[in-house]
């Protein structure tokens, strides 16, 4: 298997999930549409994660556990700074802990102690959502193809008022699952830095897509 082949079978299965999701909430069933809706503000999140944080187990040294780190952040290298990390207990710190950058928070490093199994529970977390923003653009990038291809068959088909509306309502779903997940990022930052940041800007993409595809939706029926 060359190389490449891996990332194109990934394609291929997430844009299979993506048509497949979309394709049968045409058919107007609710349970679906919603599904859709969650969908959809979990993959801005993810997205947004992916764009901006690099998840990778181990560091430089042996007791390094879990690292996420800052692409927002350079090194004099212009290497991503390391935002949060967790290092295990050793025989010089009997302590598991996690790490937090004060170059990034500009806040000292709390050295939250942490047990050994939440040291393990964050770094299987961290390997699925590091599969996850391998998935997130590729999934956002066929979702916002689909919503274009359904707005503009609306045109196609002379109902431009429906399609209007379908342009509103998406718009605010996206801006609203964008907000949210930068907020819910913030949120998860102050409860569990790292992982709680990167769950917490899916969590909130989930709701903020929710809300924003609400509000879109009223406004869209109010003026259109």
């Amino acid at each position: 298997m060359g190389p490449n082949k891996p990332r194109v079978v990934l394609l291929l299965l997430v844009l299979s999930i993506v048509s497949t999701v979309y394709g049968r909430v045409n058919e107007q069933d609710e349970d679906l549409v919603s599904s859709k809706k969650i969908l959809h503000g979990g993959t801005v999140g993810a997205a947004q994660n992916a764009a901006r944080y690099l998840i990778k187990n181990g560091g430089t040294r042996a007791y390094n556990g879990l690292n996420i780190y800052d692409t927002a952040y350079k090194t004099a290298k212009g290497d991503p700074k390391w935002f949060a990390r967790i290092d295990y207990a050793t025989a010089k710190n009997p302590v598991t802990h996690l790490n937090v950058n004060k170059a990034i928070t500009g806040l000292r490093d709390p050295h939250i102690k942490i047990s050994g199994m939440t040291a393990r529970a964050a770094g299987l977390t961290g390997g699925a959502l590091n599969v996850v923003q391998k998935v997130a653009p590729i999934a956002m990038a066929a979702s916002m193809v689909y919503d274009a291809v359904e707005v503009l068959d609306d045109w196609g088909r002379g109902n431009g008022k429906l399609a209007a509306k379908k342009s509103v309502t998406k718009t605010g779903q996206y801006f609203g699952a964008s907000y949210g997940a930068s907020g819910g990022a913030a949120y998860g930052t102050a409860i569990f830095p790292g992982i709680g940041t990167l769950i917490g800007g899916i969590i909130g993409g989930i709701g903020g897509g929710l809300l924003g595809g609400a509000g879109g939706e009223a406004l869209a029926n109010l003026f259109i």
